[in-house]
């Protein structure tokens, strides 16, 4: 199976970086002539994005970072095919490339990205405008929570935002790390009518009972040397601990941080057989919502699935085959 989804990678890979490189040369002719007229001219339009209609019944959507430093993205197991524009210090700083890669995750069936930073989202939003693929955020409990959920709930009327039956939804990273009473206080602050999603991590499932939450959204599953029996006994234990909340299940194709630190997660992709599983459990687990990728490019952890060096578009395929499944005829 595998040999019939790499003989698309040379093609694909081929075809985004000339995309890429004709957006770049464009870029160049108008700073050239910028230089010797005046007035300025204006800079191209991009075009739009392909409008792919958001999934709100079983999207996938995939953790995004944006803070990527060039230097860095170089520095682990594996490298992405496209890097950003030159005298871009980080992924945020290139647009462009933050549109190519939404265009690749809807090639691959992916819905939205979920973002740790309120720069992040505000971008995002606008640099997906009109494609109707979603943008969320994901929110640090130990990193100024009033604060987060201020810049959250600026957005929470944007029509580019992730939502679950009209409602914008809000992942949340170590929320454990506070106990119910705190999330409680902060629910009743900013959203007592529960106008958003608000979705606790981890494998604390009774945690998932407190009156803040409605749902639960582990972050990593890459540890687990069985994803699939582990997401469905992670399924049972939600439904146990809160049988009227959401379960959403996470996937990776792997994890391994040796190259850049003493390692905290190994665990080898196994030319895609380990994502594979990972894809059968979280379909396997019945979630009645969503399924989330971690990760799209988090290239120091190993777990990206943006096509790579290496391994080409191999785990775009196996998301666009598990997202026709997963999300079912329209």
């Amino acid at each position: 199976m595998f040999d019939a989804i790499r003989a698309h990678v040379a093609g694909s890979i081929r075809s985004l970086l000339l995309g890429l490189t004709g957006v770049a040369l464009a870029l160049s002719s108008v700073a050239s002539v910028s230089a010797q007229s005046a007035p300025a001219s204006p800079g191209p339009t991009p075009s739009p994005l392909p409008v792919v209609p958001y999934d709100e019944q079983h999207p996938v959507l995939a953790y995004y970072y944006a803070w990527w430093e060039p230097e860095r993205l170089t520095a682990g197991l594996f490298q992405p095919v496209l890097m950003p524009a030159a005298g871009a210090r980080q992924i945020s700083d290139d647009p462009t490339l933050e549109r190519a890669h939404i265009t690749q995750a809807q090639s691959a069936g992916i819905d939205g990205f979920i973002v740790n930073r309120t720069s992040d989202l505000s971008q995002l939003l606008e640099v997906a405008r009109g494609s109707d693929f979603r943008i969320t955020y994901e929110l640090d409990a130990n990193a100024d929570p009033v604060g987060q959920l201020q810049e959250f709930y600026r957005h929470v009327n944007d029509p580019g935002m992730v939502t679950y039956q009209g409602r914008p939804v809000l992942f949340f990273w170590q929320a454990p790390s506070r106990p119910n009473s705190f999330w409680s206080d902060l629910r009743a602050q900013f959203d007592p009518e529960h106008n958003a999603v608000w979705l606790t991590d981890g494998d604390q499932f009774p945690f998932m009972a407190g009156d803040a939450w409605d749902g639960i959204s582990p972050y990593a599953i890459a540890w687990s040397p069985n994803p699939t029996a582990q997401l469905q006994a992670w399924g049972a234990r939600a439904r146990a601990a809160a049988p009227d909340k959401l379960y959403v299940p996470p996937v990776s194709p792997g994890c391994d941080d040796s190259v850049v630190r003493a390692p905290t997660c190994i665990r080898d992709r196994a030319d895609g057989a380990y994502y594979q599983a990972a894809l059968q459990g979280a379909q396997a687990s019945s979630p009645s919502w969503a399924v989330v990728v971690c990760s799209w490019n988090e290239w120091l952890e190993s777990t990206s699935i943006e096509p790579a060096a290496q391994y080409g578009d191999l785990y775009l395929q196996l998301t666009r085959q598990f997202a026709e499944t997963f999300k079912g005829p329209h």
